[in-house]
């Protein structure tokens, strides 16, 4: 499992105006809390390093200069265009103890359905929540979904989790479905009565 190691500061004074304070200067507030501590801690973490952590899903190293924290990266807020990140949150994490972690779904192969069926596949989630100890955290979920027929859906309990881990999202909900060729179907129907009447 990757850790990404993210330089940070500890912030002293927190409120709007030093919040825009940092954002002139290429930083992001953000705070760190759990990790058994009573407060949160505020921090700030240069603003570009939000690009590489949205799209990290394991173990993240914030280096304070003092110290460090093994966290996870709950939430990212963006303005109200929802384009630019203009706050962070980190989850500080306990060794030993397990956590809610959002992992990324990789789906191999092509359904059946598809390729020999003529129906379309149609991915509704991208990703699950599961609770596992912070160093059995995957870097990804494979999905084999080339046993999916035309008509099909796969849900989230039919996932095969990594050894220890449990199911936090619903397993009755869609991940994936296989649409059959209705509209193809109807779609040769509308051609063929247009060319009778012609």
């Amino acid at each position: 499992m990757e850790i990404v190691e993210v330089k940070a500061t500890k912030r002293e004074k927190t409120g709007k105006q030093v919040a825009k304070k940092l954002r002139r200067e290429g930083l992001l507030p953000a705070v760190i809390y759990g990790g058994g501590r009573p407060e949160a801690t505020p921090i700030a973490i240069p603003a570009k390093e939000v690009r590489r952590l949205k799209h990290h899903h394991g173990l993240i190293k914030l280096n304070l200069g003092d110290e460090e924290r093994t966290c996870i990266l709950k939430d990212i807020q963006y303005n109200w265009l929802g384009d630019v990140p203009i706050h962070v949150d980190f989850q500080e994490i306990t060794f030993g103890e397990t956590i809610e972690v959002t992992v990324e779904l990789e789906f191999v192969g092509t359904p059946v359905g598809v390729s020999e069926e003529g129906g379309v596949l149609e991915i509704l989630k991208r990703e699950i929540t599961i609770e596992t100890l912070p160093r059995e955290i995957p870097e990804k979920i494979t999905v084999d979904i080339s046993g999916l027929h035309a008509g099909d859906a796969l849900h989230v309990g039919d996932i095969p989790l990594p050894e220890g881990a449990k199911l936090v999202d619903s397993p009755e909900e869609t991940v994936a479905i296989v649409a059959e060729p209705e509209e193809s179907a109807s779609e040769g129907e509308e051609e063929e009565e247009e060319t009778k009447e012609e």
